[in-house]
């Protein structure tokens, strides 16, 4: 389906749908720093757009001097590996955007994409090109910055064949994707990982593992269910779930939940 077709789709909204936009765009203005974000896009964007990861890229796309940030649940794809070793993943982008330039700055999708693994710079990370392997669709929106001349597009990928079709809200939900974006700060590189599935990326205390694990939690998710979700064990699931409990101070699951989500504090 062209871009041309998903706009005219716009008109298709319904009550639910209009309801499930305005309590996203609400909850959008609570966003002060990464985790939050990162519950927000798990809890509320991904139900207007169902994917798998979200890159925003930024910076001068024709020399590749570019900026990452990542939210993804899936296993070693986040911000400060892909900080380390961009390679691959910095032509991919370049290429994404000029097709964004070439398609009049307007929003599109590619449906059976398919990334090259053995292609690109030798110091790109293996997880990004075995995970980005996988993903079969991408949406690519794109933000002109003429006063900053920063550019920015944010490209989501998904494992489907055909990017899920819960796209006719998104000229009304990226504009505060982008301006919540906008408003955190950026990953820098240095942070060390702990270990292949659980990287030191430090807020509050909790690692990105732990939130994305108390996130399934809070969803009513078993351990089992949950290493079942992110390709680790059961008993890996339970050793997190101890250590948020000694961060937090807590001793339930539910105090834990509770806990995380609580608002921040300035």
């Amino acid at each position: 389906m062209d871009t041309l077709n998903l706009i005219k789709s716009e008109s298709s909204f319904n009550q639910d749908d209009w309801e499930m936009l305005v309590e996203t765009i609400q909850q959008s203005y609570k966003i002060k720093r990464h985790v939050d974000f990162f519950r927000w896009q798990q809890e509320y964007v991904t139900r207007i757009l169902p994917h798998d990861i979200m890159i925003a890229v930024w910076g001068d796309f024709s020399k590749k001097h570019l900026s990452y940030d990542v939210c993804s649940n899936i296993p070693g794809f986040h911000t400060g590996a892909l900080l380390e070793a961009p390679g691959e993943v910095g032509n991919l982008m370049a290429d994404l955007y000029q097709r964004w330039l070439n398609n009049n700055e307007r929003w599109y999708v590619i449906n059976n994409f398919s990334v090259d693994v053995d292609a690109g710079d030798e110091l790109s990370p293996k997880v990004f090109s075995q995970k980005l392997s996988q993903m079969h669709s991408v949406l690519v929106y794109g933000v002109r910055d003429i006063r900053g001349s920063s550019d920015s597009i944010y490209v989501f990928f998904d494992q489907g064949e055909e990017f899920p079709n819960r796209r006719a809200m998104l000229g009304m939900l990226m504009p505060h994707v982008d301006s919540a974006m906008r408003r955190l700060e950026c990953v820098v590189p240095g942070y060390e990982h702990q270990d292949e599935e659980d990287f030191e990326f430090s807020i509050n205390g909790l690692t990105q593992r732990e939130m994305e694990i108390l996130h399934w939690v809070k969803m009513g998710k078993t351990n089992t269910e949950i290493s079942m979700i992110l390709g680790i064990s059961p008993n890996t699931v339970k050793n997190h779930l101890k250590r948020v409990f000694s961060k937090l101070d807590v001793t339930s699951r539910a105090q834990a939940v509770a806990a995380y989500m609580q608002p921040a504090v300035n």
